[in-house]
């Protein structure tokens, strides 16, 4: 049985317990077992939390410093996470169900967008207009929000808080961090690493709490200036309505419905592997999951048969079997939904080839664990063809023509990832350019470079993070006319 860890609130560099003493036991959805309790904020938590940190901002203790000394300190908080990788790891793995493979990737990811934001505080971007005579200069400068609240998911709690928070950082932004609830402990770890490292207190405050207690009192703060929201669709489109009445900025990276195609002059070995990675990474409980999957008809038969083989080879299990491919579900309620996506896929026509329903092992009984699940027969305007599904579910359409994947690929509400496999590097580009998404992934699935910029179009979002865009979206453009002569 894991070990018990406790957690407070983290404010101002120092443990802060909740006027209401609200506390959540996590227990972990791969065995079950009591893994960690966080103490939960309420409103008054974050308005604390947000007036430490716009006093922290007005102070100027990290704003001020300049962007090559935040830069040498965002370098030594990464090298404290990489020094603290196989801990943060097991944490995460315990508190979100997943296999330890897929969390060790995560923390390592976390550390590569942690250094690349340092790069960026180095080169913190402006420039000067001095061409239109000798007496006037026009300045452009990039000056960070003051505030900015990050709220995430449990699906990915290292990556998609660190898509945000070094960018943020490296800005001179100060920060509130609202993680799930579920999966609170690598935000806090992490903010005591800052400290370590000698980011100043207040910089970073991290405040677990239920989204539907917390969030007005988020977007109401006089003290908060920008939200940055990763989650459902819906949540955010509540909370950007809530914000924007405030005149605050919003970014939201929300679900998707990821279409993966490929084409009969693909390598069929690559594509097979990429295949199966886009439904089956971390449980199929990613956002950009591959959950579409369109064959060309010569190759359709073939594929299929193949990749239900891979399928099925994939070990299920917990972080406490270093061989398992697949984790758990989230909680009860989530497996619940994603098995009533599948059992009502059936009832609609659709075919399973292979999963569809619960491990029977002996092993995995305490835990919320589905199997790799691939569909047949499933048409455009079946639920499971359209809804995010959010668990290892993939279904498989045949397709003739360029021109018909296409419209089947941008028929859906998202637009956040999806993926090309072919040979010809013109079709590649062709293709890449008629999809309505925000990232399109060729010859490969789920992979990227910090240097590229993420978000979605559509009900996927709005903004971007990583790239040069992703510490853009945390600064306000300023423009600055100067007259050398009267």
């Amino acid at each position: 049985m894991a070990s018990l860890r406790k957690y407070g609130l983290w404010i101002e560099g120092k443990w802060v317990q909740p006027t209401s003493g609200s506390t959540l036991e996590r227990q972990s959805p791969a065995t079950s077992d009591p893994v960690a309790v966080f103490s939960l904020g309420g409103p008054s938590e974050i308005e604390e939390a947000a007036a430490v940190a716009h006093s922290t901002f007005l102070r100027g203790a990290w704003r001020d410093i300049g962007g090559g000394a935040r830069a040498k300190l965002l370098t030594k908080w990464a090298d404290l996470i990489e020094t603290n990788k196989a801990r943060l790891a097991r944490i995460e793995a315990e508190e979100a169900g997943k296999v330890m493979s897929s969390t060790l990737g995560e923390i390592e990811w976390a550390i590569e967008l942690t250094r690349y934001a340092a790069s960026l505080a180095w080169n913190l971007p402006g420039r000067m207009i001095s061409h239109e005579g000798p007496d006037k200069i026009g300045l452009v400068t990039y000056e960070p929000h003051a505030v900015v609240a990050m709220i995430v998911p449990w699906n990915f709690p290292m990556v998609t808080l660190f898509q945000k928070l070094p960018y943020a950082l490296a800005a001179g932004c100060s920060v509130v961090v609202k993680p799930s609830e579920l999966t609170s402990g690598t935000a806090l770890e992490c903010a005591v690493l800052a400290q370590q490292a000698g980011i100043p207190d207040g910089v970073i405050n991290v405040v677990p709490a239920i989204g539907e207690v917390v969030g007005d009192a988020i977007c109401d703060s006089p003290f908060i200036d920008m939200v940055s929201f990763t989650g459902s669709t819906r949540v955010g489109s509540l909370l950007a309505s809530r914000a924007s009445s405030k005149i605050k900025k919003v970014t939201l990276e929300l679900g998707g419905k990821g279409a993966n195609i490929v084409f009969a002059d693909a390598d069929l070995e690559a594509a097979l592997d990429g295949a199966l990675t886009g439904f089956t990474a971390n449980q199929g409980e990613e956002c950009c999951c591959g959950s579409r999957l369109f064959l060309e008809a010569p190759i359709y038969e073939e594929f299929v048969e193949r990749l239900a083989a891979k399928a099925a080879n994939l070990k299920i299990g917990s972080y406490q079997d270093p061989d398992a491919d697949v984790g758990a579900m989230i909680h009860k309620a989530h497996f619940d939904r994603v098995m009533a996506y599948i059992s009502r896929a059936k009832a609609d026509g659709a075919k399973v080839l292979v999963g569809g329903k619960a491990p029977t092992d002996e092993t995995l009984k305490g835990g919320f664990f589905v199997e790799p699940t691939i569909l047949q027969g499933c048409t455009p305007e079946m639920a499971i063809s359209r809804e995010e599904v959010f668990g290892p579910v993939v279904c498989v359409y045949s397709f003739k023509s360029e021109d018909e994947v296409i419209e089947l690929a941008n028929d859906t509400q998202y637009g956040l990832a999806n993926g090309v496999w072919t040979n010809d590097l013109f079709r590649a580009f062709s293709v890449s350019s008629r999809l309505k998404s925000g990232t399109v992934y060729v010859n490969a699935y789920l992979e990227t470079l910090p240097q590229l910029p993420f978000g979605g179009v559509k009900e996927s979002g709005q903004g971007r993070e990583n790239g040069i865009e992703g510490i853009l979206e945390f600064m306000e453009t300023k423009a600055t006319y100067i007259k050398l002569k009267s």
